[in-house]
């Protein structure tokens, strides 16, 4: 019997927890993918706003930003302030990504709510910069599916069989 019919198979046979599924083992490593490029990407966007903001930082009153591009930034005016808030934010991300790849819990549910403001914040850049900013919109949506689709089971987990 191939490893894809055992589940049925033991369901099947009335084995403890037939009548919901089968009990995972407890070394299951199903969308260990999926966490690892959830925590990757989340350690990426930590070091990628950390440089954004030291960048801020340093250059809060440079002629880097034409005028024609100040018009379209809401936060043109306060450059160095969004400067320490891409900063501080881009330091806990590295955090929540470290979490995520050690599978904690807390550092899940703080990437999902890291990776939906992004995608929120970055649908603000769509009229700016339209490819990019649709582009990190499509990296947030599938590091929020992979961190909640495939968060860390839990020991002795049911799992359903179709």
């Amino acid at each position: 019997m191939s490893s894809f019919a055992e589940p049925t198979a033991r369901a099947e046979a009335g084995t403890p927890g037939s009548s919901t599924g089968y009990i995972a083992p407890a070394g299951a490593s199903q969308g260990t993918g999926w966490i690892t490029f959830s925590g990757v990407m989340l350690i990426l966007a930590g070091f990628l706003n950390l440089v954004d903001g030291l960048w801020a930082l340093d250059l809060s009153d440079s002629p880097a930003i034409s005028d024609d591009v100040e018009e379209l930034l809401w936060y043109a005016n306060s450059l160095e302030t969004w400067g320490w808030i891409y900063t501080i934010g881009g330091a806990v991300l590295v955090l929540v990504g470290i979490g995520v790849l050690t599978r904690n819990q807390w550092a899940r549910w703080i990437g999902v709510g890291a990776a939906s403001a992004s995608m929120v914040i970055n649908m603000m850049w769509v009229f700016v910069y339209p490819t990019p900013a649709l582009i990190h919109v499509t990296l947030a949506a599938l590091v929020v599916y992979g961190l909640t689709a495939y968060g860390p089971p839990a020991d002795d987990e049911v799992v359903s069989v179709p």
